[in-house]
């Protein structure tokens, strides 16, 4: 993996994603930095182009009607931005209904776009890119739910792939809101049943089943909501498979009347609900996973990553997602790297609490967001940077990470005060994880006190630890008064050592 510090070099900057599925017609610009990137304009039309599908093997007329709409807008939007290419991907109606290929010509006549339906295998490929672009590290099994399609596939590897016609709008057709949802059981479990023993066992090690698509989302997000979830991301949002199955059959069973209405859901998207819940509960029933996982991302970061080319796909997304993050502030951009080698120096003293890859990763993610309170309000600061790294569109997070990140950097702005979602730390991290982020951020405020964010001052520090005792030394003297350490004391408290201070390297 390339250094992480290095700014990345060539590759594009901007990209645009044109998605043209079953359900929804979207279009995204990303912007771009080494293997991180994230979206600045995102729109979502429900044209419903596979809706009627099953019964007349044909788009929907009105669908067509919107779409059109929509993609000559878009691709004006697009014009305007630069956008001399866009990546376009047109899913499972697009390749299976018979008056595709004139719609298409109908697209390429109003727009001049060129449409190329993707295969099955290449939609389960994309969406697998796509997983992995917002969690390089995920392994286990992906489904990824369309209008008109089931994409499974395996995570990481040698993948293997599969698509099956089980979207709401084929395997239910266009009346989603009458259908008698149980008496779908039977088809499902019998297509569920057909598929490979690797499906089973990327599971079997305790890996999650991931879960792409909208209707999922949407779930998840009534799920966070009648929970009382204390966070407002979905990204990697964990479900218990016991709690999974519950939502699940809810949806289709009890709680079907009140998902058609529920508040803030279009009727177009809530009438695929209890239809991905049945779907859910199937594939709880099939692949008994041991772990449920929503995923923001799928087809459409996959077309980005699949472009990105090897040197940016080997980079660590999570620190370019970091460095992109805090871009802007000359005091994240330079003041990270000296800060991280300086961390470093209390690594060993520190618990061992998501394994040593990640704990390092994580030092060096805090590092890199060390400077994003230079413009905020002295009162408010800490709670400022809190909330803005919770919720940070970075890649490769858990909750637990991004609780534990936050919790770092509002203990280097504010050692006494109670974070701003004190129910978030209390429930995603243990007395060991929190005890070790909040000893980082004591460390990270002990470094800028001592330097006032200047990188060749932190050059000059070293903190090690031995035998009980933490040191701080220096071959700049000056640099070691009353209040550093005061600082470095109550690093040593936090971490249960005694302190001494050296003013030689």
């Amino acid at each position: 993996m390339s250094d992480p510090f290095n700014v990345p070099d060539g590759g594009p900057e901007q990209v645009g994603v044109l998605d043209i599925g079953s359900n929804s017609i979207r279009f995204v610009v990303y912007d771009i930095y080494g293997a991180h990137f994230t979206s600045v304009y995102n729109e979502k039309v429900l044209a419903g182009l596979g809706r009627g599908l099953k019964e007349t093997g044909r788009l929907s007329e009105e669908g067509k009607r919107t779409a059109l709409d929509s993609l000559v807008r878009f691709k004006a939007i697009a014009d305007a931005r630069g956008l001399d290419h866009l990546l376009i991907a047109a899913t499972a109606a697009m390749r299976v209904a018979e008056d595709a290929p004139e719609f298409i010509e109908q697209i390429h006549a109003r727009t001049g776009l060129v449409v190329e339906p993707v295969s099955g295998a290449e939609e389960a490929r994309l969406s697998g890119l796509g997983l992995l672009a917002g969690d390089p590290d995920a392994t286990g099994l992906g489904a990824d739910l369309g209008g008109a399609s089931l994409e499974l596939f395996t995570v990481g590897g040698d993948s293997e792939r599969v698509s099956l016609p089980l979207g709401p709008f084929e395997a239910v057709g266009a009346n989603l809101r009458e259908a008698d949802y149980a008496a779908l059981t039977p088809m499902l479990d019998e297509a569920l049943d057909g598929l490979p023993s690797s499906f089973d066992a990327a599971l079997a090690d305790g890996s999650p089943l991931h879960l792409i698509g909208g209707a999922w989302r949407n779930l998840a997000s009534i799920h966070m909501s009648r929970a009382l979830y204390p966070l407002r991301t979905l990204q990697q949002y964990p479900l218990d498979p016991l709690d999974a199955g519950l939502l699940a059959r809810w949806a289709y069973g009890a709680g079907r009347e009140l998902l058609f209405d529920w508040p803030g859901l279009r009727r177009e998207r809530a009438e695929t609900l209890p239809y991905s819940g049945l779907l859910l509960d199937r594939l709880i029933h099939r692949f008994a996973p041991r772990a449920v996982e929503i995923s923001l991302t799928g087809l459409r970061e996959g077309l980005v990553f699949d472009v990105l080319g090897p040197v940016a796909q080997r980079r660590d997304a999570l620190l370019d997602g970091c460095r992109d993050f805090a871009s802007g502030s000359l005091q994240s951009e330079y003041f990270g790297p000296p800060l991280a080698t300086f961390v470093d120096g209390i690594g060993a003293a520190l618990p061992d609490v998501f394994g040593a890859p990640m704990d390092t990763r994580l030092r060096r993610a805090a590092c890199l967001l060390a400077g994003l309170g230079k413009n905020l309000h002295p009162d408010y600061r800490a709670e400022l940077v809190f909330e803005n790294v919770l919720y940070a569109p970075i890649a490769g997070l858990s909750h637990a990470h991004r609780v534990w990140l936050a919790l770092a950097l509002f203990r280097s702005v504010s050692r006494s005060r109670t974070p701003p979602n004190p129910r978030a730390v209390e429930l995603l991290l243990n007395d060991a994880q929190r005890a070790g982020a909040e000893a980082l951020g004591d460390a990270i405020r002990l470094a800028i006190v001592a330097t006032g964010r200047t990188p060749e001052l932190v050059d000059a520090l070293a903190l090690s630890v031995e035998d009980g005792t933490l040191t701080l030394s220096s071959d700049e003297p000056d640099l070691l008064t009353e209040q550093v350490a005061f600082r470095l004391r109550k690093l040593a408290d936090r971490l249960g050592l005694d302190y001494s201070v050296s003013p030689s390297g």
